[in-house]
Parts: C-alpha cells; sequence; structure tokens
C-alpha cells in the first residue's frame, strides 16, 4: 500500500520565486513551461519552454541557462533539454541561470499500463457497501480487463471482482488487491479496509482522504461531525477530517451543510471562492451562517501552506457531494458513516487550471451536537 504525504508537485517547481532581472527594477519571472507534464517508460519529451515573463504577457529570452532534473531514476534530461522517461514516478526539471537563479517543472513518468487505487484504505460500518474507485493510464488504447481478488478475511468484508465491498464486520485494516492486464502487461495495486462500530459520540472516528492534482495526498486521522447552532439559532452540519502532530493541526478537510444532518442521504456541495471563504465579516461568516454547502482543504505551516476551495468544473454544476451511507442513533448523538468527493481549486492557482483538485475520503464518525460553536 501506498503511504506517502506530498508527491513532486507544483509546489516544488513554484519554490523558485518572482525576482527582480531588470536594470530598472522591475519584477521579472524566470518561466519553464508548461510546469507540469507527463510521459510513458522509454518516451521523449521536447525541451521545456523557457523565458522571462513581465507579468503582461510579454516574454523574452531568459539568457543563458543549464538544464537539470532530480531524481534521475525516473527521468533524464540532455543538454538540450530533452527528457525521457526511465521509470514510474515525478521527476522536477529545473533551468538554473549562472547568477543561481532557477525556475521548475514537473513530469510525471507513467509505465504502459497504470492501475491506482484512488483509496489506499477505506473506513466504512458493518452493512456499508462501497466501490472501490480505479484509475488506469495506457499508453496503448486496447480493451483492459480489472479483477479483485477475493476477500482473505470475509468475516470482515466481502468483495466482489469488480471491486463492490460489502462490510460484515467491525476488524481490520485487511488487505484487498486489484489486477489489470492488456493481454502483454499486467500490473496490481492494494489497499485495505477497515470495518469500525462506535458505540458513542466520545469514541474516536477515522478519515481516510487522497487528493490529486498539483498536489498529492493520501493520509488518514481523526474525523468528527457536529451538528451545531448558526448565528439564527438554526442547526448547521460540519465533518471535520483533520491531520496533525497530535498538538496542533496541520491539515483539515473541512464540508459545511447549512442544515443539520438527521439520517442517511446524499448532500451536493457547491463552489466556494476564496472571498466567500475567508470574509472578515462575522454576519457572513461561511461557518456559522453558511448559505449553501461548501467544503475545502486547508493545507497549514510548516510544511507548506495553501487552500483547496470546492470548485465546480463547469458552470452552473456542482462541485461534488457528500454520502451518508448509514446514521445509527446513539444516546449522545449518532455514529455517521461515509463518503466524499469534490473537485476543488488551490487559492494559490485559483484563476489556473494546474490548480485543479480532487478529494475523496471515507470516515467513519462520531455526530454530536453543539449550541456554543458560533456564540460571541
Amino acid at each position: 500500500m501506498k503511504r506517502y504525504l506530498f508527491a513532486l508537485s507544483l509546489a516544488a517547481a513554484a519554490a523558485f520565486a518572482c525576482v527582480s532581472l531588470s536594470d530598472s527594477g522591475g519584477q521579472l519571472l524566470f518561466v519553464v513551461a508548461p510546469v507540469l507534464d507527463s510521459v510513458f517508460v522509454g518516451d521523449t519529451l521536447p525541451a521545456r519552454s523557457v523565458y522571462l515573463d513581465d507579468g503582461a504577457g510579454h516574454h523574452t529570452n531568459p539568457g543563458p541557462f543549464v538544464w537539470r532534473i532530480s531524481p534521475t531514476s525516473v527521468a533524464t534530461i540532455d543538454a538540450s533539454g530533452r527528457i525521457v522517461g526511465v521509470a514510474k514516478g515525478s521527476a522536477l526539471v529545473i533551468a538554473a541561470r549562472p547568477d543561481s537563479i532557477k525556475s521548475g517543472a514537473v513530469v510525471i513518468v507513467s509505465r504502459p499500463l497504470e492501475l491506482t487505487l484512488l483509496m489506499d484504505t477505506i473506513y466504512v460500518m458493518p452493512g456499508d457497501t462501497i466501490t472501490v474507485p480505479v484509475a488506469i493510464v495506457q499508453k496503448n488504447p486496447v480493451a483492459t480487463t480489472l479483477q479483485f481478488d477475493p476477500s482473505p478475511t470475509s468475516s470482515v468484508y466481502t468483495i466482489d471482482a469488480n471491486g463492490r465491498v460489502t462490510a460484515q464486520a467491525t476488524g481490520g485494516p485487511v488487505l484487498y488487491r486489484a489486477h489489470l492486464s492488456d493481454g502483454t502487461n499486467a500490473v496490481s495495486d492494494s489497499g485495505a479496509i477497515v470495518v469500525m462500530s462506535l458505540t458513542d459520540t466520545l469514541s474516536s472516528g477515522k478519515f481516510f482522504m487522497t487528493a490529486f492534482g498539483t498536489a498529492i495526498r493520501h493520509q488518514s486521522g481523526p474525523a468528527v461531525a457536529l451538528n451545531y447552532q448558526r448565528l439564527n439559532g438554526k442547526l448547521a452540519f460540519q465533518l471535520s477530517d483533520t491531520l496533525g502532530d497530535g498538538s496542533t493541526q496541520r491539515e483539515r478537510v473541512l464540508i459545511t451543510l447549512p442544515d443539520s444532518v438527521i439520517t442517511e442521504g446524499t448532500y451536493e456541495i457547491d463552489s466556494i471562492s476564496p472571498e466567500q471563504a475567508e470574509t472578515p465579516i462575522f454576519q457572513l461568516n461561511p461557518f456559522c451562517q453558511p448559505r449553501f454547502p461548501w467544503a475545502a482543504w486547508y493545507i497549514l505551516p510548516p510544511a507548506q501552506e495553501f487552500h483547496v476551495y470546492s470548485h465546480a468544473m463547469t458552470p452552473g454544476s456542482v462541485a461534488g457531494q457528500l454520502v451518508i451511507t448509514q446514521y445509527v442513533p446513539v444516546s449522545d448523538g449518532a455514529i455517521i458513516s461515509g463518503r466524499y468527493l469534490f473537485q476543488g481549486q488551490r487559492s494559490d492557482l485559483y484563476a489556473n487550471p494546474l490548480g485543479a483538485e480532487t478529494i475523496r475520503g471515507t470516515f467513519v464518525a462520531p455526530l454530536r451536537e453543539r449550541h456554543i460553536t458560533c456564540q460571541g
């Protein structure tokens, strides 16, 4: 199973800041484009474009520079800038000037056939069902066969050949494995199923989330849900999936609905802009006075800082959905399980297609009720 925090991302390429390169003190950006590209093992990409950008769309000669790439175990680059894919992975391409000014781009190298399980770990409650989401990359568009192995512990979960999981009883993590073949190439990937049963809202919930885009994340942590009092006295809903070092939250997936959750169901997630999400006006606060459902993924220092806000791919469409698959009342609230999927846009690249992210998650969480969250 995959266990990593961030793959090489646009953030690594963008770490080389805009610097002054003109005698007049004007700001010019040393650019390598495209900043994100892909290639199959054994194939070649032409040299990246390199130029100085004045911020108004005018490109000028960047002056002398040399090419570098890391790691060379994933891809190599020659003096002219041509890139050759060597092995599966991500590589950072760097153009370096003699004055130590650098700029970079990311290249993703794939094998002729790739299979990626989009949820490394799946959290469910007994009785839940879910079809494992996968991504397939092919060099040659030929027919493929995807098949899942039977569960090694069928008392915890069962899975059919198409990847439909049925949770049976508390237990796990229990391995699941998928195989993909195109008749010439064969690849496999594996993950885990965890079946949880919580008895009260003081128990700790769990989630697993993945993010795919120019920032990549696979991680799990505590999950909790709240039906909390809004400024108008009515109850809203919030699911909070958090990551941290035990004392400080470093990451957070937050899904907010303007109404409380009192049963199973599917709830749409709308778009929210950075201006709406970060408004300083308390009465318009999207947490304490949500006017529509929205979601966000927060990355906080010291690792890196940016926010991803739910953002529909096309005008008039929704950004995603939250699915509550089970709602089990307990003495002090309820236990819920479910999944979410939403498209998002990085706040630091909000007008750039490269800022797009796809966020997925599964969770089992206590659902508590709070009436003091937005007071004062």
